[in-house]
């Protein structure tokens, strides 16, 4: 009985922490920039070399996403949508991670993604970002500092919500 007590707390300990991975740990942290984005140079879907530093100056939504990943796929559309309603607003860019280019590509046109889209074959920014589970989304102020991280899926809803509390709103 006592090993399956350990196990439920077990258990319980690590969705708690799976469920705070994602989340600030105060709102003083929240309202404060954290660190610069990295300044890795990346290869964008138009063949094009650029890096999130010199996409600076304006808010970003970042997110990592691949085309074997369910949920990133799943959250492909309410990105889009997010980017038609905001994209004046914010620029998205998505980092296609550690995936075959060609079944990437076609994600994208599947989904009728047209956000800037980046490839990070060998998983660099991803490691460079200290990604833990896929999809995860940064939110970076128009000075290059990440403000906000969430791990796992995001609708549009939500998204829309984080845009204004992170970047935009008076919490920005």
């Amino acid at each position: 009985m006592t090993k399956l007590r350990d196990l439920f707390v077990g258990v319980g300990l690590v969705v708690t922490l799976a469920a705070c991975a994602g989340s600030d740990a105060s709102d003083d942290e929240a309202a404060s920039a954290g660190p610069p984005v990295p300044d890795r140079s990346f290869e964008t879907f138009d063949g094009d070399q650029t890096s999130l530093p010199e996409l600076a100056g304006e808010p970003m939504v970042v997110n990592f996403w691949a085309s074997w990943c369910p949920p990133c796929i799943a959250e492909m559309p309410e990105f889009e949508e997010v980017h038609q309603d905001r994209g004046d607003e914010v620029r998205f860019v998505g980092l296609n991670t550690q995936d075959d280019v060609a079944r990437a590509e076609e994600l994208a046109e599947q989904t009728g993604v047209t956000y800037d889209l980046g490839l990070d074959p060998e998983g660099e920014l991803f490691r460079d970002f200290e990604v833990v589970s896929m999809p995860s989304t940064y939110l970076v102020n128009e000075a290059g500092a990440v403000v906000e991280r969430h791990a796992g899926v995001l609708d549009a809803e939500q998204l829309h919500e984080l845009i204004d509390e992170h970047l935009i709103g008076d919490g920005a």
